[in-house]
């Protein structure tokens, strides 16, 4: 969205007369309101109160503190949804810092209570629980970085990523799923996708979107098309995926918008 703004300056000739001279200044703002990257924000927040409220997770943590992280953010969420700035300006508003503050906190505490009670999920809804946490951490984590190093696009409001598959085996009880396992150079995805034919080695684009399962396995990621990457791809965040893969990521963030709107 761009504004002209009028610029009036009063200037004196050598005569002492005055001359009105009046420039136009083209201002690009964002249609906050509607833009991918705070409304993918926003759907994590909300990810994130429908565990807790629920209390998803069978762990002995302090809910009520959670709660308060939550409140804190969603209480902020609105002061940049609907301020109407450039997206940089976004990045470095108070609230913004505000929210990546409050979720900090949320995650420092839940994973001390990880941490010191040794918990692993028991059953795949509370495996599926935890994976959305941890995507809502991620998604939040980037926030500023997707405002001021990307544009407006929304597929590139979630991470696309390059990733290696290491590992692959036929899903059970299914016809036509494969569960991957993968690598970003950093960890391992596992990915359920109906692509047929893909091997060890093979360097694919994917997207870290909100988890799902898939006959009794979560998958915490999406290939973007079946499109072997080069050879020589490095593996980990994609600046530039291929046009198809970005068209893809697209269309599933704007199903998550669809969602929020």
């Amino acid at each position: 969205m761009c504004l002209y703004i009028n610029s009036c300056d009063l200037l004196f000739d050598e005569r002492g007369l005055s001359r009105v001279f009046v420039s136009h200044i083209l201002v690009t703002i964002l249609d906050t309101a509607n833009d991918a990257r705070i409304l993918v924000l926003e759907d994590s927040i909300r990810r994130l109160n429908e565990v807790v409220g629920g209390r998803k997770l069978k762990i002995h943590v302090d809910y009520y503190k959670l709660v308060e992280s939550l409140q804190q953010a969603g209480s902020l969420i609105y002061e940049i949804k609907y301020s109407y700035i450039p997206a940089q300006q976004v990045a470095v508003h108070q609230a913004t810092q505000g929210i990546v503050d409050a979720i900090s906190s949320f995650k420092k505490m839940l994973e001390d209570a990880i941490n010191s009670s040794g918990y692993k999920p028991s059953t795949v809804r509370e495996t599926l629980n935890l994976t959305e946490v941890f995507y809502s951490f991620r998604i939040i984590a980037q926030f500023k970085s997707k405002l001021l190093e990307f544009d407006d696009d929304p597929g590139y409001a979630v991470d696309i990523i390059a990733v290696e598959i290491s590992q692959t085996q036929a899903v059970p009880d299914s016809k036509n799923l494969t569960e991957c396992r993968c690598t970003d150079g950093s960890r391992i995805w596992r990915i359920v996708t109906n692509i047929q034919g893909l091997k060890p080695g093979a360097k694919l684009a994917c997207a870290i979107l909100p988890p799902v399962e898939m006959m009794n396995i979560v998958s915490e990621a999406m290939f973007l098309g079946g499109d072997l990457l080069p050879e020589d791809t490095t593996l980990g965040p994609l600046k530039t995926p291929p046009p198809s893969a970005l068209d893809q990521a697209r269309a599933q963030v704007l199903q998550i918008m669809k969602r929020m709107t």
